[in-house]
């Protein structure tokens, strides 16, 4: 979240916000409802967001942000036990499978954005939500080549938006056909690994 600072009403106020959206959906999530159930007032939400589609995007960003830090907290030890990258691509590929479950209101809220593309502001939440994605995945290619585990000639930017796209359709898939067989883990990893060698 790049101009929000995490303080207890921004954290409180995303909470709430997930909670709400896992119950309800996002339709039936109002601003007013999670002022209410928060025990935040309008202003103190309007302090932070002018709407709710922006509420989810901050949503979204710190999904991104606690990505990122699971994957650099799995590089560190990876490092501290000179283990391979594969303990950091374990950690992605298990975030990536959470990410897509219809349990996950970042997947609900992606779906829903979509869906309201057409609508003032939104467009831009979906470019700057795949856009932060892709260059996150970009710097965790990089580590992966500074650390010798991905071949330094691979495109970071180019791979990253390969899993970006995969990322999108495990999303979509989760949603338009929950009952399908579900990809593994193992199989994101085995995918992943692909990718990236």
């Amino acid at each position: 979240m790049q101009d929000k600072s995490m303080n207890a009403s921004l954290k409180k106020l995303l909470e709430t916000a997930e909670e709400m959206i896992l119950e309800k959906g996002c339709r039936a999530t109002t601003l007013q409802g999670i002022a209410d159930r928060s025990g935040l007032t309008k202003g103190a939400i309007y302090h932070y967001v002018k709407s709710k589609e922006e509420l989810f995007a901050l949503v979204l960003e710190a999904g991104i942000e606690k990505t990122d830090r699971l994957f650099y907290e799995s590089v560190s030890q990876a490092a501290a036990t000179a283990a391979s990258i594969q303990g950091p691509l374990s950690a992605l590929s298990g975030r990536l499978m959470h990410l897509s479950s219809t349990a996950n209101a970042a997947n609900l809220i992606f779906i829903y954005l979509l869906s309201q593309k057409d609508k003032p502001g939104v467009a831009d939440i979906l470019k700057r939500y795949q856009e932060s994605a892709i260059r996150s995945a970009a710097q965790w290619i990089e580590v992966g080549q500074q650390h010798g585990v991905i071949p330094p000639h691979l495109q970071a930017e180019k791979a990253a938006r390969f899993l970006a796209i995969f990322k999108s359709g495990l999303q979509v898939q989760q949603i338009v056909s929950p009952d399908s067989e579900n990809i593994t883990d193992e199989e994101i990893y085995a995918f992943m690994a692909k990718v990236l060698s």
